[in-house]
């Protein structure tokens, strides 16, 4: 019998241990990643293939995660869902994973707002943007809310107005595609937005 234990198994566990707490005067940021096209790659190619796309995924994503203090908060098939403390911390760990995700269509939507601690988990209404705003990502796309281009000043990255989200009883909310920016050198280094 092999004893060796799966690395990506042994840090969700570790990461079990160390709860994430909605903090009270500051807004978490939440992340929710999947891949596009998942269910029709899993359907045509198999599924042995398609828990290899999974690995390729996590090798992407789980790094990033790790180096910007994000905490892992649920596997949902083939993503997962992550909170961080800062919406700079959620843009930059983005920003890697895209870069490392070579042949996986990864999609990325991220929200910063208020959300409630229940048994390990985060519930309410800003983690429901957040899944939304995932669900409208394209395949090789990070998409983020106001909230989140409006903390990420001076981040390499330029933002590019999307179509807004529309939740009923709610005012619109603008989104914006992230792409990663070249940036000035020097004391007053600042990264330049698109239009």
């Amino acid at each position: 019998m092999d004893a060796s234990i799966d690395p990506v198994a042994g840090i969700e566990w570790l990461a079990g241990l160390f709860p994430v707490r909605a903090a009270r005067r500051r807004p978490l940021t939440v992340m929710f990643t999947d891949i596009a096209g998942f269910t029709a790659y899993a359907a045509t190619r198999g599924d042995r293939a398609a828990a290899h796309l999974v690995q390729r995924h996590d090798r992407a994503v789980l790094p990033a995660i790790r180096r910007h203090s994000g905490r892992i908060l649920k596997r949902l098939g083939d993503g997962l869902m992550a909170a961080f403390a800062s919406p700079a911390a959620a843009l930059r760990a983005a920003l890697e994973m895209q870069q490392a995700a070579r042949g996986v269509r990864l999609r990325i939507g991220i929200h910063a707002g208020a959300a409630r601690s229940r048994a390990g988990d985060l519930i309410g209404h800003e983690v429901n943007v957040a899944a939304r705003i995932a669900e409208r990502a394209l395949g090789g796309e990070i998409l983020v809310s106001d909230a989140v281009r409006g903390a990420a000043d001076g981040l390499a990255a330029r933002f590019r107005p999307a179509r807004a989200l529309v939740i009923g009883g709610r005012e619109p909310r603008l989104l914006f595609r992230v792409e990663a920016a070249a940036c000035q050198r020097g004391p007053k280094a600042r990264c330049m937005e698109g239009p």
